[in-house]
């Protein structure tokens, strides 16, 4: 009856979706799609529109109308020693009666659509919708990690999903990546503060050198390379594949560049166990949801998606369709992408 319950849900859900204000949902997501677009301008330095950048100029890119599912609250530090810079926050879920912890650096500055053209970030400035599922979903599941080396790809300025899976599931070790300098800098010093620097390592990790370096080597399936860089102009250094393959990879919201898609497959694929797992979190936003599982399937993972993964999750969302004007599912609800190199057996 719970399965049956579960499906009428996602009807009513979906026919819900299909009532909203045409324009609205419209403009919502093409409002989105152009965020998107200057953060990938801004990556790649691409040549921006003028009329772009003016639209948006007014709205900092880091104010989101719709900012979280509630499953992870933040909590101002007092008398923490800091910068003018940055502010201390604890965020804190709590998950079968536990409460669950760590201390993140927000940046306090909130980048606008000019400051961010040419400048090389991400974006993320704050903890994403999708991270925040995630480390609630992996806070759930704790034996998913326990024991493994574990990657997150695309972190941003917090890690979160990361940093949750290192103080409390576990792992063997964690290494926490992403392809901006200051990002990764803002990592090391939430790693340090709740005192995981002894088995955490972060990284600076461009998709588009690690998938090239990976496809260089392909030929040699006994030597897989990896492509860690500290700094935009030092050489990489490389790790032999008994070094370097993960057990599990994470990674939250990543999907939206359209250019970094086969890359960061590759990336994936090159760092994965055989016999591990990648967990992607991300919503449909378009089809970049699905051109991306469509991408992982054609270069050899098993792909299973789901939209039920966490009961708290779906409940959630539920409420937030019935009852916030301001959420879309298309860009927030988060879907759960798991991707292994082996194939599903059906059970019996």
């Amino acid at each position: 009856m719970e399965g049956l319950d579960i499906g009428s849900r996602k009807l009513e859900v979906n026919a819900n979706c299909e009532k909203m204000a045409g324009t609205k949902k419209t403009e919502m997501i093409n409002r989105a799609q152009r965020r998107w677009r200057l953060l990938a301008r801004a990556l790649t330095r691409s040549p921006e529109p003028q009329e772009d950048a003016e639209e948006l100029e007014p709205d900092p890119i880091s104010v989101r109308r719709f900012t979280n599912f509630g499953l992870v609250n933040a909590a101002a530090l007092e008398n923490v020693i800091g910068d003018r810079e940055s502010t201390w926050y604890s965020y804190a879920a709590t998950i079968d009666r536990k409460c669950f912890a760590v201390d993140v650096r927000e940046v306090n500055k909130s980048f606008t659509a000019n400051e961010l053209i040419g400048f090389n970030n991400t974006g993320n400035i704050c903890v994403w919708p999708s991270e925040e599922c995630l480390a609630h979903y992996l806070l759930s599941n704790r034996d998913i990690c326990r024991g493994k080396t574990v990657l997150e790809l695309g972190g941003g300025m917090s890690c979160l999903a990361g940093v949750f899976v290192a103080k409390y599931c576990k792992p063997a070790a964690v290494t926490l990546t992403d392809g901006n300098v200051t990002s990764v800098d803002n990592a090391r010093c939430i790693v340090a503060r709740n005192k995981l620097d002894t088995f955490i390592d972060c990284r600076v990790v461009q998709w588009e050198r690690a998938a090239k370096d990976l496809r260089q080597d392909d030929v040699n399936a006994n030597h897989v390379r990896q492509t860690w860089s500290t700094d935009w102009n030092q050489p990489e250094s490389r790790r032999t594949s008994q070094a370097g393959l993960y057990d599990v990879i994470l990674s939250a919201d990543c999907l939206f560049f359209d250019e970094a898609r086969l890359d960061l497959v590759e990336t994936i694929f090159g760092w994965l166990a055989e016999d591990g797992i990648a967990l992607i979190v991300a919503p449909r936003r378009g089809s970049t949801f699905e051109k991306f599982t469509e991408a992982a399937i054609e270069r050899g993972f098993t792909a299973r998606q789901r939209e039920f993964y966490d009961p708290r999750v779906w409940s959630r969302h539920l409420e937030l369709v019935e009852h916030s004007q301001e959420y879309c599912p298309d860009i927030h609800y988060p879907l759960l992408l798991e991707l292994t190199k082996k194939q599903i057996k059906a059970p019996g």
